[in-house]
């Protein structure tokens, strides 16, 4: 069943017309991703989709609802939860502030507890430095903290940008056991990745994006055999 469905959206940066008519679909239970280089268009497909950007043109239809006019905050009241590139931790803030922070439609403290200590079963690291402040965590920690904040709502769509940015292969290699095992728990993943690999490796379906259009749309495990992705994204000639 679609959860989320993507109709023919066109998103614009001021004159620049950055997205031209993409349609995506993501189906309950699913890990889907979007693969392409830089400036194709991804990360711009996940702000049009979270609501930082309004398309001009396009619907966008969230677990049946029309949410293409709505604001940020509004789309997370709706169980979608967008993790941007860069992490956007606070780093004046402890990394459990942090994660009190992520759960501000939450007023039960009692599932703001239960839901800390999920994170922290997940990436026990944080637990060790939960009085640490954001700003003094590595880029892996910091990756982390990202994730698990946005958990603390418990979102039926967690969408991740560039979650393996800058970070070391071996911290690459527990993020994504990490998205895979939040999948495997029920979460529905929109997945944005320079490391189509790793990317197609965990996910259901992908889309590829050169200059703000869809080139092709395909299972991960065809989308990994496929001649022209393998030599354009993936590293093989």
């Amino acid at each position: 069943m679609s959860l989320l469905t993507i109709e023919n959206i066109h998103s614009y940066y001021g004159h620049i017309h950055a997205l031209k008519g993409i349609s995506v679909e993501v189906n309950e239970g699913e890990i889907v991703t979007l693969i392409g280089s830089n400036g194709a268009g991804k990360s711009t497909a996940l702000r049009t989709i979270s609501g930082m950007i309004h398309p001009k043109k396009g619907r966008i239809v969230f677990a049946g609802k029309d949410i293409s006019k709505m604001e940020p905050h509004e789309i997370v009241y709706q169980g979608m939860v967008h993790v941007p590139e860069g992490r956007g931790i606070f780093p004046t803030l402890t990394v459990k502030e942090n994660l009190e922070m992520g759960a501000f439609t939450v007023e039960n403290l009692d599932v703001i507890e239960e839901r800390m200590a999920n994170g922290f079963a997940l990436f026990p690291r944080l637990k060790e430095r939960i009085d640490q402040y954001g700003g003094t965590l590595s880029g892996g920690e910091q990756q982390m903290l990202a994730i698990a904040r946005g958990l603390m709502l418990n979102p039926r769509l967690l969408m991740l940008d560039e979650p393996s940015m800058g970070l070391a292969p071996i911290l690459v290699e527990l993020i994504f056991d990490i998205i895979k095992k939040l999948n495997d728990q029920g979460t529905t993943i929109l997945l944005v990745e320079q490391n189509a690999l790793m990317a197609l490796s965990i996910a259901h379906r992908g889309y590829v994006l050169q200059t703000g259009e869809i080139t092709v749309t395909d299972s991960a495990v065809h989308l990994r055999s496929n001649k022209e992705v393998q030599k354009a994204y993936l590293g093989m000639s």
